[in-house]
């Protein structure tokens, strides 16, 4: 029974973050400014992506509400794995950048391709932590947001993909208008892989979404 190509559901989930942007502006900008405070000393990047997840995802809820109490519940519970998290992929791009600079000048071939598989680790762990911390926001235990994390990777990588280069793009634009990245970057960036990852999984998951091949 065929379902509907990824391509498909990310293009339907697209399209739907501008509308939830557009009715939740107010708090979404609100959110915004708070991870970027509280994101200043970068340790802590982890834990206040992960309470934006959470208060995203009470925005997409048909209550339309943050709860609080829900958000330090979760961080209780996930923060010193969401701070673990969201370190490997700096730890492999800081080697990456190191070997690759230091081989550069050296001509050292192991040294390029120590770069080579620290860059292609660091950008599979950072796809792979979009769907890891929507798992960590519903509250998941670590181990089992991770491996949903990565089975998500391993089942969707072209949305994977696609929401990764838009949240680059994002990330580019903001910060290119300068004030615009703590009061934009979060709420777009944050919206849209909440977005794509919950969609897309609904439609892998969902038994309605499928429909009869035709007999031949």
């Amino acid at each position: 029974m065929p379902t509907r190509s990824d391509q498909a559901v990310f293009r339907e989930a697209l399209r739907s973050v501008p509308r939830f942007v557009y009715h939740n502006g107010l708090r979404l900008t609100v959110l915004s400014v708070l991870w970027f405070i509280a994101s200043v000393p970068l340790v802590t990047i982890g834990p206040a992506t992960l309470a934006a997840y959470v208060a995203i995802q009470d925005l997409r809820s048909d209550r339309n509400e943050i709860d609080r109490g829900r958000i330090v519940d979760v961080l209780r519970q996930n923060a010193p794995a969401s701070a673990l998290f969201s370190g490997v992929p700096v730890a492999f791009g800081v080697v990456a950048v190191t070997y690759g600079t230091t081989s550069l000048r050296q001509g050292s071939l192991l040294g390029e391709a120590i770069a080579l598989v620290a860059l292609y680790i660091a950008l599979y762990v950072a796809l792979a932590l979009m769907p890891t911390f929507t798992a960590l926001a519903r509250g998941l235990d670590p181990l089992d947001a991770l491996r949903f994390g990565l089975g998500w990777l391993r089942a969707h990588p072209t949305p994977a993909l696609a929401t990764g280069l838009s949240s680059l793009a994002i990330l580019a634009g903001t910060v290119l208008l300068t004030i615009g990245f703590p009061l934009l970057f979060a709420s777009l960036a944050f919206s849209l892989q909440v977005t794509i990852v919950e969609t897309v999984d609904g439609h892998a998951t969902d038994p309605d979404t499928t429909t009869t091949a035709p007999v031949h």
